[in-house]
């Protein structure tokens, strides 16, 4: 699909949490600066943006690490990006 009918990104993670899909991420690594960028998280209506946010980061840290990068970077798109930002 092209870029500009893209609702959620390129790629996009689905994050589930107790079985159920609370977020939709969009991920892409930048291996030059050892980095797994959030380029937008968006959470699902009926989530709690706090307590997914804090579930996504200790995934995202897991993920990072097995993909050898050194850190993760949250940019500000989607509706969950601050709350992830600020446990990350």
């Amino acid at each position: 699909m092209p870029e500009p009918k893209r609702v959620f990104g390129y790629y996009v993670f689905p994050f589930l949490l107790d079985g159920e899909l609370v977020a939709r991420v969009d991920l892409k690594t930048d291996r030059a600066n050892g980095v797994l960028r959030v380029r937008g998280a968006f959470a699902e209506p009926t989530a709690s943006a706090s307590r997914v946010a804090a579930e996504l980061a200790a995934e995202l840290r897991v993920m990072a690490s097995w993909l050898e990068l050194d850190s993760v970077v949250v940019e500000e798109r989607g509706s969950l990006a601050s709350a992830l930002r600020a446990v990350i």
